[in-house]
């Protein structure tokens, strides 16, 4: 066969890479160094050039009104941040007339564009859009080729779609008695809070008095004063892009609850582009492992009121498999944000936390027992081969703890109905603590299967003859529970008959 009609078959047999519509945005609140019309023209090249190189997507340009008639959408937006003199490109992928992928956003902060050549702002905007776009292809590529190509969904890996940047605060240099009281860590903290009590009301008018309130939200040694100082920006942050990048800074990298309560609060009400990076900011608290419990709940509790969650298979995932001692944030995740996932992106999700997390402590017992019940007990369907295969892996594996009665208890109801699954259950019925309900599983196998009738009486003679079980008072009864089943395979036996 030529080469020529080899590549020519191969062209024909390889499926076309889905088609994503697009618009691009740009916007400022004040400082506009570039037109915005240039801005966009240079955020669209820079952008579709990483996201089309591997062939994964045909982007094809859309009006805003005619953006959702495609099978899946991409919002491409760059905003200008005044003061801090940096530009943000984020870039939304979701569904259109398609919702078998995820949402995803990924985002980068240009270094300070202040001060610079137009020659090298342009050079640094473009490579901000560019650098958003590698985000968003490396969290993306492994969705759109289980479209592209009808595979099973990938195992979720770590991945990081948004680079948060840095936060600049302007130096005071305006030093009234006020502001140097309250940036004046030695003085005693009463005399502080009279200041900051002073500065409040002036955080709108004057940019003194907000950035030394900044800086005191950011880096206060006393958790209270931080505290304060984050409740007085409460005002202003409702429109102040570079407070609200502040506050949401505080989030992501505070340790201390009642401080990461308050900017929590304050940031429920953000807007626009900036409700898109405190989504992801929330979702980043219940993946890190330094974000305490506390303000992960919440996090998790405001997330779950959500419609819909870029990123959040990721940040679920990363949620589930941290080394946090304290297990709350991990419950969490599976309690709030684990069932918002639609059912057939779940299993990339859970699969490694089932798979590869020993359950021994209370805690992770709570934990796990919680993602079983959203991966087997609360489905409208049964869950899929893949995912109802896994449960007797799971039941065979030592690190399950105590709770391999209970995945044993459910591959009854689930597990494949072959006769390679009725063997390893009567296996595991050798084990007293299983016994029981490996019988119980093996009897509902039959029922589902009534060619596994005969199979599983001869099963129970052997294990009958070879078990070691003995009496243990206020226990079940393994051997009550084999000649009950065996009664009820005889029936079902003569009725088939």
């Amino acid at each position: 066969m030529s080469l020529a009609l080899t590549l020519t078959l191969l062209a024909v047999a390889a499926p076309e890479p889905p088609e994503v519509r697009y618009v691009v945005t740009a916007e400022t609140k004040s400082w506009e160094p570039i037109d915005l019309p240039e801005v966009q023209r240079m955020v669209e090249e820079a952008a579709k050039e990483p996201l089309t190189a591997p062939g994964k997507m045909r982007l094809v340009s859309a009006s805003p009104m005619t953006l959702s008639e495609g099978p899946y959408v991409l919002r491409i937006s760059g905003r200008f941040v005044e003061e801090a003199e940096r530009f943000t490109v984020y870039l939304a992928f979701g569904p259109g007339t398609q919702d078998d992928l995820p949402s995803l956003v990924a985002a980068h902060t240009s270094e300070p564009l202040g001060k610079k050549s137009r020659a090298e702002m342009e050079r640094r905007i473009r490579d901000t859009a560019r650098q958003a776009a590698l985000r968003l292809a490396e969290a993306l590529t492994p969705w759109l080729d289980r479209a592209r190509l009808n595979v099973a969904p990938p195992l979720t890996d770590d991945v990081q779609p948004m680079a948060w940047g840095d936060v600049d605060v302007p130096p005071v240099t305006d030093k009234s008695p006020a502001i140097r009281t309250l940036l004046d860590v030695a003085q005693e903290n009463h005399l502080r809070a009279k200041a900051l009590a002073e500065l409040k009301g002036h955080v709108f008018d004057q940019q003194a008095a907000r950035n030394a309130v900044e800086q005191c939200a950011l880096a206060d040694p006393t958790p209270d004063i931080r505290q304060d100082c984050v409740e007085a920006l409460a005002p202003v942050a409702r429109a102040h892009v570079p407070t609200q990048r502040i506050l949401l800074h505080i989030l992501r990298t505070d340790v201390d609850d009642k401080v990461l309560e308050a900017a929590t609060k304050v940031s429920a009400g953000f807007v626009g582009l900036s409700r898109l990076e405190t989504v992801a900011t929330w979702l980043h608290m219940v993946a890190s492992d330094a974000t305490p419990v506390r303000g992960a709940e919440q996090a998790a509790r405001l997330l779950a009121k959500e419609k819909e969650i870029p990123n959040l298979e990721y940040a679920v995932a990363a949620c589930l498999r941290q080394d946090a001692v304290v297990y709350g944030k991990r419950y969490a995740c599976a309690q709030y944000l684990l069932p918002k996932i639609p059912g057939e992106r779940r299993r990339p999700v859970m699969w490694s936390y089932l798979a590869g997390t020993p359950v021994f402590g209370t805690g992770e017992r709570l934990t796990y027992e919680q993602v079983l019940k959203v991966a087997y007990e609360d489905r409208k369907a049964p869950p899929d081969p893949a995912m109802a295969g896994l449960l007797l892996d799971l039941a065979e594996r030592p690190a399950t703890g105590r709770l391999r009665y209970k995945v044993v208890y459910l591959a009854g109801d689930y597990a494949p109905a072959t006769l390679k699954t009725a063997e390893r259950l009567l296996s595991l019925a050798h084990q007293q603590d299983l016994a029981s309900n490996a019988l119980r599983a093996a009897g509902d196998l039959a029922h589902r299967n009534p060619e596994l009738v005969g199979p599983i009486l001869g099963g129970l003679d052997q294990l009958e003859a070879s078990a070691r079980w003995y009496p243990q008072p206020h226990r079940g009864d393994p051997r009550r529970d084999l000649s009950d089943l065996r009664k009820r395979l005889v029936r079902l036996q003569e009725k088939k008959q």
